[in-house]
């Protein structure tokens, strides 16, 4: 295939030869075998991507320059490889920020209260739900920018027995420090850490040298909790738990890297690319088993949305086929009781995922997993009433052999890879935010500070 309107067009969706594909990554499996893509369709999304993209890939995680809207390369890949590997301004970041997790540990002695909206956010706290709220520490997220937020999360709360975490890759985000600087009134400066790839915007407003921990300015937002942003992960469950999660992370980059068009990322790639451009689905559902990963189709949410929704090319040109899906889900249980009428009988198309871990498989959420996947795949028997019937629904399962920091490693940089492998069939740029910066500019003309 030369391109790819031919890819698309080519496909027969109706083809009997579907794929079977299954595979695992460390402690997550993913397991493709109840899709309907077509075997056509799959071998030449593979013969595309050998021919046309898998240097593509290579150079984003090797650092050349990609995001060229920006004119910068992709620097967060480097946070998580081998630490053999591994630059020497990343390691840099990554041991001052280990250090401070070592040294700070023995004083806090009260809630630490977390400033930071969208990938300053969004991944540090679903990893706190999923890794961290055990623990005697209370971590409060404040996302800014109505104060009824801070107000409602910091009643009764003594300020001087908190420790302030303040996450902003330019230290210019309005929501992030208008919510500190009302909390604070910048009274608690020696306790307040910031996180930040602008260090000098930092110190500007009076927070300590040694309390700046500083990451690549490379690295994207919605990419950065490989680095230091992920500051919570050492900080309360210690080094070893940081490292693993890298590890997890560079076992998917090494998975695409090493196997290419046998990628099971490049599957998943391939099943998004099948459902959006050739059936025409319009959205990415994301269903979870664990209470504790309830939050992750937010952050898939913003990986997917913000990364590849564009409607240009890298040469500026308007595309002519459909970028991402529309990406949404929740927590199984209860979208069980909400929105899962739709998914059996109603009238649209769902690309979906299911997500569960299977360490405990007595407990009553993994008996729903298992129920909604056996209903999924099945539907209903043919003789039976009108009102009653749903057809069977192809869906991809991923199951992790427990919720740790290596299986959430590789969770997580599965999504970011399959969304940027998407990028590179739809000739995106996966690494930049016009649309977003749009609306800051606009939001600074009706500020009155």
């Amino acid at each position: 295939m030369r391109s790819f309107k031919e890819l698309i067009s080519s496909s027969i969706p109706t083809e009997d030869n579907v794929i079977q594909s299954k595979e695992s990554i460390g402690p997550v499996l993913f397991d493709l075998s109840s899709q309907k893509i077509p075997e056509s369709f799959y071998q030449n999304c593979m013969s595309f991507y050998e021919k046309n993209l898998t240097n593509k890939f290579r150079d984003i995680y090797e650092g050349k320059e990609v995001n060229l809207s920006e004119n910068k390369s992709v620097s967060h890949f480097e946070y998580r490889k081998p630490i053999e590997d591994r630059n020497q301004e990343y390691l840099r970041h990554q041991n001052e920020m280990l250090e401070k997790s070592k040294s700070l540990k023995k004083d806090i002695d009260g809630p630490i209260v977390f400033f930071g909206i969208g990938g300053s956010q969004l991944a540090p706290s679903f990893l706190h739900e999923s890794l961290m709220t055990h623990l005697e520490h209370e971590v409060i997220f404040i996302t800014g920018s109505d104060s009824d937020e801070f107000n409602e999360k910091l009643r009764g709360k003594d300020l001087s027995e908190c420790l302030f975490i303040v996450v902003s890759k330019s230290f210019s985000t309005i929501e992030t420090l208008d919510a500190y600087k009302k909390v604070t009134n910048l009274n608690y400066l020696e306790r307040t850490y910031a996180i930040t790839a602008s260090p000098l915007e930092a110190k500007k407003i009076g927070i300590p040298e040694k309390n700046i921990l500083e990451f690549n300015p490379n690295t994207g937002g919605r990419f950065s909790v490989w680095s230091p942003v992920n500051f919570l992960m050492p900080l309360l469950l210690g080094e070893d738990s940081y490292t693993s999660f890298l590890e997890g992370g560079n076992l998917v980059d090494k998975e695409i890297l090493e196997r290419k068009e046998e990628s099971i990322i490049l599957a998943l790639s391939i099943q998004d690319i099948f459902y959006n451009n050739v059936l025409g689905a319009q959205t990415n559902l994301i269903l979870n088993y664990d209470w504790k990963l309830r939050s992750f189709s937010k952050y898939a949410q913003q990986i997917e949305m913000e990364s590849n929704g564009k409607r240009v090319d890298l040469n500026g040109n308007k595309i002519e086929h459909q970028s991402n899906a529309i990406v949404w889900g929740g927590y199984g249980p209860e979208s069980q009781h909400s929105f899962f009428q739709q998914i059996y009988q109603g009238t649209k198309n769902y690309n979906i995922y299911i997500i569960a871990s299977i360490k405990d498989k007595n407990k009553l959420n993994f008996s729903q997993y298992l129920g909604q996947a056996k209903s999924l795949e099945e539907g209903t028997s043919e003789n039976i009433e009108s009102f009653k019937e749903s057809e069977s629904k192809a869906f991809t399962k991923i199951e992790l052999d427990d919720i740790t920091p290596r299986s959430l490693g590789v969770l997580m940089a599965s999504w970011e890879n399959k969304t940027i492998l998407n990028s590179l069939f739809w000739n995106i740029n996966a690494f930049d935010q016009w649309g977003v910066e749009l609306g800051k500019e606009n939001t600074k003309n009706f500020t009155t500070n």
